[in-house]
């Protein structure tokens, strides 16, 4: 299935100020891609990197990974939500109160790594099986409207994001 990349017109205004992390249209084979160069690339970072902070209030490297992992699960699962014509509002969450209460610190970027591609193989699972007319559904989270669509979207370039941090900022 083909899914293309929402216009910017069609996003939130939150998720509009990530719309350059996502250059390409074609959604799945972005997120498909995105998989292995983000397995590399973490594979790729010193062991004694993981626990690095770049400033004290700052989270760990290991716990950026972390984050990522936490919330590709919980778009995923408003994407499934909305893609089943649930209208039930979701509500928000927010990283400063899961990471801390996370385990995060405390586990090994290697342990890291598998999880999020457990959890990447599940979000591919989930998408690929969605025919247009999930993709299109909306639903409401943190009182914004959303479509499955933009969700995925979302997931692609919040990675990105925090790819960007750690490149900049942890190496």
């Amino acid at each position: 299935m083909n899914i293309v990349k929402p216009t910017i017109d069609s996003l939130s205004e939150y998720y509009k100020s990530y719309f350059d992390y996502v250059p390409e249209t074609e959604m799945m084979k972005a997120l498909i891609e995105q998989k292995e160069l983000t397995e590399v690339y973490l594979k790729s970072i010193p062991v004694e990197k993981e626990s690095f902070r770049y400033a004290d209030e700052k989270w760990m490297l290991k716990e950026v990974v972390g984050h990522l992992c936490d919330t590709e699960r919980i778009l995923s699962y408003r994407a499934l939500r909305f893609s089943r014509n649930d209208s039930t509002e979701l509500s928000a969450f927010s990283e400063n109160d899961y990471v801390p209460n996370s385990n995060h610190a405390q586990i090994n970027l290697e342990a890291l790594i598998a999880e999020k591609s457990a959890i990447r193989n599940s979000t591919i699972m989930l998408f690929k099986n969605m025919n247009n007319k999930m993709i299109d559904r909306t639903g409401n989270a943190n009182k914004i409207s959303v479509s499955v669509q933009s969700i995925l979207f979302f997931i692609i370039a919040h990675e990105r994001h925090h790819l960007k941090v750690i490149k900049e900022k942890y190496i």
